[in-house]
């Protein structure tokens, strides 16, 4: 897995842009691993667990479902929300 430089201060801050988004994930903890990503304990309605945040070479976010042995479920790009908490009902 092809990585760029990572910096947990500038994702927070790109997470923490949409408030509303941000807090409805139900972060409980941030954790910067070694620089390479950002793992967070979330409690969204899709899923309550770890999730990882790593920056692939292409500058995109590339978000990591873990499960509570650390493994990974399932991976993708783009929007943290999309399989954590968004409810399409939910949207105006």
């Amino acid at each position: 897995m092809n990585q760029v430089q990572f910096n947990a201060n500038e994702t927070l801050l790109v997470l923490r842009s949409n408030p509303s988004i941000f807090m409805s994930l139900g972060v409980e903890k941030l954790v910067n691993v070694d620089g390479r990503g950002l793992m967070m304990k979330v409690n969204g309605h899709h899923h309550k667990g770890r999730v990882l945040i790593t920056l692939g070479w292409d500058d995109w976010y590339r978000v990591h479902i873990l499960s509570q042995f650390g493994e990974v479920l399932d991976s993708y790009d783009g929007v943290i929300d999309d399989r954590i908490e968004r409810i399409e009902e939910y949207e105006w």
